[in-house]
């Protein structure tokens, strides 16, 4: 949880400071430093009334940022007047707010500050991308190796870029009001409250969803590539992972950059020659650099070992090194978009949930025989141990 470090001695500033932020940010009045627990990404007040009439504001500015240093610092004073704000600022403050400010009125500079120090100081999620040139297999897979993340209690969330309108919300059976644009322009006051509130969630595993048409089914206008890049980048800082299947994505520049944020890139491709030169030029436009290359594998989607061409040969053709093909029911899977019904929540789906169990580097769990054999190899090897 973001923190934010009050340097002062006055509880009702405490308390406006609490309500402007909300409950999902902690508050911690302190008199130094030397007490607060910095380990969490967040900012420090500074209350001005509470700073010693023989020290400078500037002096004290510079004090924090010495001992809290890539921490941003806010001033609270009861002197707005445009000299005493610059002074302030000159000497390092990020801003600057009255101290009997309205609380929406704070909020909006908390916000702004919090959302930067979290994606500065956070750990980041990890990021998957999921490229290809089958808007439906992409939007599939990647709905599936979500859901195996967050069924394995990892919080997660899934952006499918799908155009016109998008195949995780219809695989999912979610309603979905809110997309790339709204969360562009939430962007200064992007928490983990109005994630909760916005975002489509499925309640059997938990997932939320985030559209790039927001249930609009139309391409969303007045947002660039620098601005998804950065929404990613702050949706990192607020969960432990993050899925994104380019989906209708095509623009080179926005791929290149999301494929070097991404911790996995995922290249899904069927054994087809046509659909095989199709992602060799997605690639190639694409223009990936050699770190980034190396992150790549080969998803082999429907494979056969039955058809020639096989995964070893489409990730040569690819300049890709690791591969993994995932089988897929092509009836069960038409049956599962059809109702919304996933077939990662499916039992009688075992080959090909596996497979996606193996891309997420999630392992199965242990149950049933494989259990009882477990119990057996431990209780052998303790009686081995106790003869020895």
């Amino acid at each position: 949880m973001p923190t934010i470090n009050l340097l002062s001695v006055d509880r009702a500033l405490e308390r406006r400071l609490a309500e402007a932020v909300g409950e999902h940010v902690e508050v911690e009045m302190i008199q130094s430093l030397e007490l607060a627990d910095l380990s969490a990404p967040g900012l420090i007040v500074i209350d001005h009334a509470s700073v010693p009439s023989e020290r400078s504001l500037a002096s004290s500015i510079g004090q924090v940022l010495h001992a809290a240093p890539g921490r941003s610092v806010v001033v609270a004073t009861d002197d707005m007047y445009a000299e005493h704000v610059l002074g302030a600022i000159r000497a390092g403050a990020a801003d600057v707010f009255a101290r009997n400010a309205e609380s929406r009125q704070i909020g909006e500079v908390m916000t702004r500050l919090l959302t930067t120090a979290l994606t500065a100081q956070g750990r980041l999620g990890r990021f998957t991308l999921v490229l290809g040139t089958d808007p439906e297999a992409m939007a599939v897979l990647a709905t599936d190796m979500a859901l195996a993340h967050s069924r394995n209690e990892t919080p997660c969330l899934l952006i499918d870029c799908s155009l016109p309108s998008s195949t995780a919300e219809a695989y999912l059976d979610l309603k979905v009001d809110y997309g790339l644009a709204a969360a562009v322009a939430d962007l200064g006051r992007m928490d983990t409250s109005l994630l909760s509130d916005a975002l489509a969630r499925h309640e059997a595993s938990g997932l939320s969803l985030l559209t790039f048409d927001g249930g609009t089914g139309a391409e969303p206008s007045g947002i660039g590539p620098s601005d998804i890049v950065g929404l990613v980048q702050l949706l990192r800082a607020s969960f432990g992972q993050v899925v994104l299947g380019a989906g209708s994505l095509r623009h080179p520049g926005l791929l290149r950059e999301l494929a070097a944020q991404a911790t996995a890139v995922e290249v899904v491709c069927s054994q087809s020659i046509r659909e095989l030169d199709a992602c060799r030029r997605l690639l190639e436009k694409t223009a990936l650099d050699t770190a980034t290359t190396a992150r790549q594998r080969l998803i082999v989607w429907d494979h056969d070992p039955r058809i020639l061409l096989d995964g070893r040969r489409m990730a040569d053709v690819l300049g890709i090194d690791a591969v993994l093909g995932v089988p897929v029911d092509r009836v069960r899977a038409r049956n599962a978009l059809n109702a919304g019904r996933p077939m990662m929540l499916d039992r009688e789906a075992g080959p090909y949930v596996q497979a996606v169990r193996r891309a997420c580097n999630i392992a199965a769990p242990v149950t049933g025989a494989r259990l009882r054999i477990d119990r057996m190899r431990q209780a052998v090897l303790r009686r081995m141990e106790k003869s020895a």
